[in-house]
């Protein structure tokens, strides 16, 4: 992972993972200037920005080929944190994790899992609208933002919240499983 990037700070306080929904939103007409504005907020407040190379497959999934080059070109700005072994395993640990304390494990997908413990191992925040997806305990809300915008002549609320992965409980719970 590259210490600076158009986005990240360097040597940020901290790294902030985008959930792959967020990158989405990012390219909706609707949501993305100030969705845009928040995210350079937390660049302001010393924050990184990274994504995790799961993201990159999820975005271009039945991409058109100009969706492919905004995407593209919108990956590029970000830190990346690469799928790797230590990111693979920990992804399925996370799973059984989850398994173990009964969270509905068969609701949240792989690359989400993937994210979660890219998070766990780099002790990176997530942003997400999706909060169901990296489930209480595992995760606690460090930050909640509302995002206002206008569709069809209608006000309208995205709710986003940077979560903090909670490395005690899972430890605790990796510690007790047979």
């Amino acid at each position: 992972m590259s210490d600076t990037n158009d986005l990240g700070s360097k040597n940020p306080i901290q790294n902030i993972i985008l959930d792959t929904c967020i990158l989405q939103y990012l390219s909706n007409k609707y949501l993305k200037g100030e969705l845009g504005k928040y995210l350079l907020s937390l660049v302001g407040r010393g924050f990184g920005l990274a994504i995790s190379d799961i993201s990159i497959s999820e975005l271009l999934q039945d991409a058109t080929l100009e969706q492919e080059k905004i995407s593209s070109s919108t990956l590029s700005l970000f830190n990346r944190y690469p799928l790797n072994e230590d990111i693979l395993i920990a992804g399925a640990q996370i799973s059984t994790l989850y398994k173990i304390d009964n969270t509905k494990n068969n609701s949240i997908s792989l690359p989400d899992k993937i994210i979660a413990s890219a998070s766990v191992l780099s002790g990176s925040l997530i942003l997400t609208a999706d909060v169901n997806d990296y489930p209480r305990l595992f995760f606690s809300e460090a930050e909640e933002k509302w995002i206002l915008y206008r569709k069809n002549n209608k006000n309208n609320i995205l709710v986003i919240q940077l979560l903090r992965p909670n490395t005690e409980y899972i430890k605790q719970k990796f510690s007790e499983r047979i």
